[in-house]
């Protein structure tokens, strides 16, 4: 231990820039300063048996004993840290019985320090931080009961760093939602989609499907998705699960049109024998299980095309509606999907329309569903109210004129 003398409480202030503090055992009596090896956590309350996290009510709380700076009462800045045990070995004990961090902890810290001896943590953020720390994403992977361990590290202006003992806290975690799943999605590109290129240029070559279940698990993601249009005869497409994947995740056809593989890299295009309207439905859970049994296709009875579509609202005062772009240029005047990009202020109320009112795509929402890329529905054709979209954005707005499906995609 090392000691340093001091000769008064001014040469303190200069030459050491130290400060005065005070906790329970704080003694001032003695002018040397000793760097202590350690100093004292204390066991919370409950510590001899668990925190049931999601029926405590009162926080966690941990105090301590100020490091023994020779009985000088100095101002102490105090972070805490711990260690979340993920396999067991993360502590361990060393010679004289104590335990340590293993080399191969990982120990993290809060960011707020603290000057006086004690830190309070509220149950709901400590279970947040376990369900982080742990992966955890559905309410089934939830463990019974998890062990954290806990240090604190104290440090003054003029000395360095020094650490307490180890304590031990296990808590029995609840599952609580982080943040809302984006929802997952497949693109669709071929010959027949786009601009026919095969490419991964969003809307311009390839498009996503529609979210057409009104919602999904907002846990996982998963939900079902369709996609309802015109295919010719002989045309050729496949599905991608991401843009970004070299094609790792990707959707062919099967022995025949009509069946599928997964994740086949060498799997066929898929390829329609007859001309024709086309609804094809895929459950994103399914299929993340490897079940093709998830993904359906059907021809259905022939519907009008138009020849343009229209966005109308109150971000220009339902004046003269925007004009959208056909996707599928490929097809000609059998498209049946359109797009826009625009800049919408927030709380705008919109229709799309076509033949000057004589159809539109409203709304049967009270509000419109959402999630963090956006927006996404299922319109009412003909009718409806009007589509409601709050958040104030760049939007790449896409709409299929047989179902009404549409989404507002954040840029």
């Amino acid at each position: 231990m090392k000691l340093y003398k001091i000769l008064s409480t001014a040469a303190l202030g200069l030459s050491l820039g130290l400060t005065f503090a005070s906790c329970a055992d704080d003694n001032g009596s003695n002018p040397v300063l000793h760097m202590p090896d350690s100093f004292t956590l204390n066991t919370p309350a409950l510590a001899g048996n668990a925190y049931d996290l999601k029926n405590t009510t009162d926080s966690i709380t941990f105090t301590w004993s100020q490091p023994d700076y020779g009985g000088m009462p100095l101002v102490t800045n105090y972070k805490l840290q711990y260690v979340v045990s993920k396999d067991g070995s993360e502590v361990v004990t060393d010679a004289d019985g104590k335990l340590k961090f293993a080399d191969n902890a990982e120990v993290k810290e809060y960011d707020e320090g603290k000057t006086k001896c004690e830190y309070k943590l509220a149950p709901a953020d400590v279970d947040l931080l376990l369900l982080r720390e742990l992966g955890v994403k559905r309410a089934d992977a939830v463990p019974s009961s998890v062990n954290v361990y806990y240090r604190l590290s104290a440090q003054t202006t003029s000395t360095s760093k020094v650490y307490s003992n180890i304590v031990k806290v296990t808590y029995l975690p609840y599952y609580q939602r982080m943040e809302i799943a984006e929802p997952v999605t497949w693109y669709l590109l071929g010959s027949c989609f786009g601009d026919g290129s095969w490419g991964d240029a969003l809307i311009t070559a390839t498009m996503p499907l529609y979210l057409t279940g009104d919602s999904y698990d907002e846990d996982t993601g998963y939900g079902t998705v369709s996609w309802t249009g015109y295919l010719p005869a002989g045309s050729t497409f496949k599905l991608r699960g991401s843009l970004t994947d070299n094609w790792f995740t990707q959707i062919g056809q099967g022995a025949k049109f009509g069946s599928f593989t997964i994740n086949d890299r060498g799997s066929a295009n898929i390829s329609p024998i007859e001309n024709g309207i086309y609804n094809l439905t895929i459950d994103t859970k399914a299929v993340a299980n490897g079940d093709a049994n998830g993904i359906s296709i059907t021809k259905i009875d022939d519907v009008p095309a138009y020849g343009q579509l229209y966005l109308n609202g109150s971000f220009n005062n339902w004046g003269d509606g925007i004009a959208l772009t056909p996707v599928n240029t490929m097809v000609g005047a059998n498209n049946h999907d359109w797009y826009t990009r625009i800049h919408l202020p927030a709380a705008t109320e919109l229709k799309f329309q076509a033949n000057n009112w004589g159809m539109e795509i409203g709304s049967k929402y009270a509000e419109t569903p959402s999630c963090k890329s956006g927006y996404y529905g299922v319109g009412v054709k003909s009718g409806g109210g009007n589509i409601s979209i709050k958040s104030e954005a760049d939007y790449l707005v896409v709409v299929n004129d047989i179902t009404g499906a549409f989404r507002f995609i954040k840029e």
